[in-house]
């Protein structure tokens, strides 16, 4: 049932992102960030309150991407813009009724005022130096330990900006409390990404006895993202096995490596889609892959894969251990080739694992990862923050 809808104070909520859409305004941008606040600005929208994204242009526009009004500010240096668009957005709001979020808390800031949120999306700088900003000026003079020293510090302070704060996953308050000495200051929230649950009834005829077993690995093509171990546990384990297909959706730096890396095999396809057509992607799929090396939150791509009831192999990296509990509703492993084989493999062998680990990560998601539980959440942490 859907939450009544507070009528109750209705303002302007601005969110500050510096890539929602592209910098001339024509087209969204596709990233994990910018559907959280594509779904944030719904959530706003729901609640009769209007949702506003301030983010660096090339140029001044004025766009809407369903009910969010997206305006770009032109920035002087694309590289240090987050104190115009703060500015920018605070002068536009009344700061007394109105409230200010920072889409990633690296854009937090004294506003002088309570009135405002900073969402944490996961530790993001536990990339090994060769994955990380190699080109950086200040790496290149510190080196890469001190480097990774300076990140942390920079992480911590700008999570300590804002005092009203939404974390993605618990590991990073688990982190963080390893470095305080007192009471972390503020108020503090943890709201596990989310995604679209399917109905019941179609996960429950999600072909059992198939002549197939489809495998998905639907992540950005980046080697971060592991797409390099999971080529190399998809080529041993089609070598093994003649009733496996492996699909590899997104697009990024490592596209064409991939390509060419699968070139001469026919069990391998590559596709693209929308962020709406997810749930239909992973419906087709039995195995979902997400394996990741590092700089990850409660990720989408889990609870995505979850809630289409598809059985989930994941590293344990990051948030993704707030998600899976290994061997009830999924596999967990170390994040090398070797292990991830071994996982899969379990559920390419053994056709009742494989079933039960994609019911129980079905009904973990519909309990607690649905998009309407996540909205009652940021609506709930809204009305705290500004009642």
């Amino acid at each position: 049932m859907e939450r009544p809808v507070n009528m109750r104070g209705s303002m302007k909520i601005a969110m500050v992102y510096a890539r929602f859409m592209n910098s001339d305004g024509q087209d969204r941008s596709v990233g994990g960030i910018q559907t959280y606040l594509f779904n944030l600005g719904q959530v706003c929208s729901k609640h009769h309150h209007e949702p506003i994204i301030y983010q660096a242009a090339s140029r001044p526009f004025k766009s809407q991407v369903g009910p969010i009004s997206v305006v770009g500010v032109p920035v002087s240096n694309p590289g240090k813009h987050t104190k115009q668009l703060v500015e920018a957005a605070a002068s536009a709001i009344d700061l007394k009724k109105d409230l200010l979020i920072f889409g990633a808390d690296r854009y937090a800031m004294d506003i002088g005022t309570n009135r405002c949120i900073s969402i944490q999306h996961g530790i993001e700088w536990d990339l090994l130096a060769k994955y990380g900003h190699p080109t950086s000026r200040l790496r290149r003079i510190v080196g890469d330990s001190i480097y990774q020293v300076i990140r942390r510090r920079r992480a911590i302070k700008a999570y300590l900006q804002c005092p009203n704060r939404v974390c993605v996953d618990y590991n990073f308050l688990n982190w963080l409390r390893t470095f305080l000495v007192s009471e972390l200051p503020g108020r503090d929230w943890v709201i596990l990404n989310s995604a679209d649950i399917a109905p019941e009834k179609v996960v429950s005829a999600k072909e059992k006895n198939k002549e197939s077993i489809e495998i998905l690995f639907a992540r950005r093509f980046h080697v971060y993202r592991g797409t390099r171990i999971m080529a190399e546990a998809a080529k041993r384990l089609l070598a093994k096995h003649g009733n496996i297909e492996f699909t590899f959706a997104g697009e990024g730096p490592d596209e064409t490596w991939l390509k060419n890396y699968f070139s001469s095999e026919n069990r391998v396809q590559f596709i693209k889609y929308k962020p709406e057509q997810s749930l239909d992607v992973h419906l087709q799929h039995d195995i979902a892959v997400i394996p990741s090396l590092a700089s990850e939150g409660s990720s989408l791509s889990v609870s995505e894969a979850m809630g289409a009831g598809c059985a989930v192999v994941a590293t344990a990296v990051g948030g993704i251990t707030n998600m899976i509990i290994n061997g009830y509703n999924g596999f967990l492993c170390i994040p090398t080739a070797n292990d991830l084989e071994k996982q899969i493999e379990i559920l390419i062998a053994d056709d009742n694992k494989r079933l039960l680990m994609g019911t129980r990560a079905y009904d973990t998601a519909k309990e607690a990862l649905s998009l309407d539980k996540w909205e009652e959440s940021w609506a709930q942490v809204i009305e705290e923050v500004t009642e």
